[in-house]
């Protein structure tokens, strides 16, 4: 893997207020890979994103990364409070496989 130069490498905090600053209000993070769901070919993603110029974090449950990217796409931009995202994304009730 390559190695990224110290001049780039910034604490999380000063990352967001420069994007912010920029005028970038809404973008992700960081997105982990944490866990296997209980649901079928689904894994539990820690996704940290700034929404609207809120720092939030979430739990995804999705089929994939491109997947928990949609998913959180679908969230942002309403005003929806971290808890709500959390539970909305989070949960396996509102990921059972349609």
């Amino acid at each position: 893997m390559a190695k990224l130069k110290n001049k780039y490498k910034r604490e999380e905090e000063e990352l967001i207020n420069s994007m912010i600053k920029s005028g970038n209000k809404t973008f992700i993070t960081r997105i982990e890979l944490i866990e296997t769901s209980k649901i079928k070919e689904h894994q539990i993603y820690e996704c940290r994103y700034v929404d609207n110029g809120t720092k939030k974090q979430v739990n995804i449950i999705a089929h994939d990364v491109t997947d928990a990217v949609s998913k959180l796409e679908a969230m942002v931009g309403f005003g929806l409070p971290q808890q709500a995202a959390n539970y909305m994304l989070g949960s396996e009730k509102f990921n059972l496989d349609k």
